[in-house]
């Protein structure tokens, strides 16, 4: 059974979503997927070039734990916290 996320937890994973991005995407779209405490998200990076100027947009279509429950409300979360 996997325990409950805290809020610090959402965060953790916001921000190695976020450090993932940084590090490894270098402006090109890509999913991945970051791990946490039993609990696995899909990240989807998106950057668009419009203008000049790119775009980022991070989609987070799905939360699950390790039994495969999805987390709707942690999606919402983690997409709100990257973009």
């Amino acid at each position: 059974m996997t325990t409950a996320l805290t809020p610090a937890d959402i965060r953790t994973i916001a921000r190695k979503a976020a450090d993932y991005i940084t590090f490894h995407c270098e402006g090109l779209s890509r999913g991945f997927e970051i791990t946490h405490k039993g609990y696995i998200a899909f990240i989807n990076y998106e950057a668009k070039m419009c203008n000049d100027e790119r775009q980022d947009l991070v989609l987070v279509p799905a939360v699950w734990d390790a039994e495969g429950k999805e987390y709707p409300d942690i999606s919402e979360a983690l997409q709100l916290m990257l973009n």
